[in-house]
């Protein structure tokens, strides 16, 4: 099964995330550089931001507000891989709004933790480090929350909203909605699903058989039954058969989760 690895390790592989950036950078500076030149007055007086002292500290302070923006606000991320396919495919770029979540982490390093504020829902794209080798930085959508039961059979997700504080009766399981947007003679059909009204895509393989032996197995529960313990989250590949998650290795914990994708490109 492939993955998305956006980090393939501390700090490696992070020069790529923003290729696109700095490809802007060379070419608009030359540029810029040779209009300044051919029109530059050599008898008029050099302004104070053309001095050596007043470029370096120009490119210093921008540097560091990129840096800080990206450490603490929002980061680019490339997908290498396929298992968010079919809105998410190979070489697609996000943005991951890191506002309020408090895992802050700069090239693999660890720059500051503060308590998480934000709100993950069901049906949102995130960034996590994989609770098996926090080096690596993987992209899932949220499938279930917190007290959730969750059952995967047949290729559908099956989930028991967690029960209201108060309440003496929880809510049934029902199928996540799905409806087929197109299908082709070797088996890969797309379907649009719903969850908490986000609606998304899918990707099936119907040659691909369930890999139920491989799933992690919760203790108390059956096989491919989970129930989502507090602070933590239940998240899969929308490339359904092409994709390593919570289904074979657990659940992502609250303190894991870095950010949110706001945008796709």
């Amino acid at each position: 099964m492939l993955d998305i690895k956006i980090q393939a390790s501390a700090g490696e592989a992070d020069w790529y995330q923003g290729i696109y950036l700095t490809s802007v950078f060379i070419i608009i500076c030359p540029l810029h550089a040779f209009w300044i030149t051919k029109h530059y007055n050599a008898d008029k007086k050099r302004p104070w931001f053309a001095s050596w002292w007043a470029v370096t500290l120009i490119y210093l302070t921008l540097s560091a507000a990129l840096i800080l923006m990206r450490i603490f606000s929002f980061e680019p991320f490339t997908l290498p891989a396929s298992s968010m396919a079919p809105q998410l495919d190979k070489g697609s770029q996000v943005l991951v709004s890191k506002i309020g979540f408090g895992n802050y982490r700069y090239l693999g390093y660890q720059i500051s933790r503060s308590p998480m504020s934000a709100k993950v829902g069901r049906g949102d794209v995130v960034a996590f480090q994989y609770p098996k080798n926090p080096d690596y930085t993987w992209l899932k959508r949220v499938i279930g929350v917190a007290g959730d039961r969750i059952v995967y059979r047949n290729k559908t997700v099956y989930i028991q909203k967690a029960c209201d504080e108060g309440a003496d009766i929880c809510a049934d399981f029902i199928p996540l909605e799905q409806s087929l947007v197109s299908q082709t003679e070797s088996g890969l059909k797309v379907l649009q699903e719903v969850n908490d009204g986000k609606h998304y895509q899918i990707l099936l393989n119907e040659n691909h058989p369930e890999q139920v032996s491989h799933y992690f197995n919760q203790a108390g529960s059956e096989k491919a039954e989970w129930i989502i313990p507090e602070d933590h989250y239940f998240v899969m590949g929308d490339s359904r058969d092409n994709s390593s998650d919570s289904r074979f290795w657990g659940f992502v914990p609250k303190d894991n989760v870095i950010g949110k994708v706001i945008y796709t490109w």
